[in-house]
């Protein structure tokens, strides 16, 4: 399902200097070390330096999310030209892992409900989406690896506070642990435009992952596929789409209403 897009250009995002890292050996020693969360990596897509492209095949082989850009992106992400090709973004808080989650589920008395947002790129919707969790109960929020906003001080201001209630998981293998819950008789609830069935239509009494689609390619295919059930948010013919944030919301409202808002 895609939604409105509000505004996911880096131009317009403030970063804070104490998320990033830059420079060839500095990111390196950030990688290798595993000090420190890495949410994204930038790298010069221009440079032919062999120290860089070794640091683009470690970033690779660690399965950390990067991206190739231009120098001046570079520039005005660090505020400074002596990056040397290669910023890394920090995430803004610590990742929960796949296995504490899992555990943390296996404890509760009442039915799991996480949230999938697929392919948000705009911080400040990704971070409207966490409030709204966090209003609604849901135990965790798990994260692509790629085409996700950066969890940096953006996400962290829109969540206004909200943040550090949530727990983030950033699964190596997200389709895998889709797949696993699915086994393990979790509905997986995917938000698609215009689809006949509705929200209240689905049996949200029982463990559930609800996935939203992003501003742009709404949810990608192959975690579509893995989609158990489908539905759509009836709107007006006047209003094309809804906001990220603002389905997500439907959603749980009505998950939250067949569990007798027992959060």
């Amino acid at each position: 399902m895609s939604y409105e897009h509000i505004d996911r250009s880096e131009q317009n995002v403030q970063h804070d200097p104490q998320s990033l890292v830059y420079g060839i050996h500095p990111v390196t020693e950030l990688i290798t070390t595993k000090l420190r969360n890495i949410d994204r990596i930038f790298f010069d897509k221009e440079s032919s330096n062999a120290q860089l492209f070794e640091v683009v095949k470690l970033a690779r082989k660690e399965r950390l999310p990067y991206q190739m850009v231009p120098a001046i992106k570079l520039s005005h992400l660090c505020g400074s030209i002596n990056h040397q090709g290669a910023v890394a973004m920090c995430t803004a808080v610590e990742y929960t892992t796949t296995e504490d989650l899992l555990d943390r589920l296996g404890k509760k008395k009442s039915p799991p409900l996480l949230v999938l947002p697929a392919s948000v790129e705009d911080p400040r919707n990704l971070g409207a989406v966490i409030r709204t969790c966090v209003a609604f109960g849901v135990d965790g929020l798990l994260l692509e690896r790629k085409n996700t906003a950066p969890i940096g001080p953006t996400v962290a201001k829109t969540a206004a506070g909200m943040l550090e209630h949530l727990p983030l998981i950033k699964p190596k293998n997200l389709e895998g642990l889709v797949a696993d819950l699915a086994k393990k008789g979790y509905l997986i609830v995917g938000a698609q435009k215009g689809c006949t069935a509705k929200p209240q239509d689905i049996d949200f009494r029982q463990p559930a992952v609800i996935v939203m689609g992003g501003e742009n390619r709404g949810i990608p295919p192959y975690l579509a596929k893995q989609c158990t059930h489908m539905a759509g948010i009836p709107i007006s013919a006047q209003t094309p789409s809804l906001n990220v944030s603002a389905a997500t919301a439907v959603f749980l409202y009505e998950c939250a209403r067949q569990r007798d808002f027992d959060f």
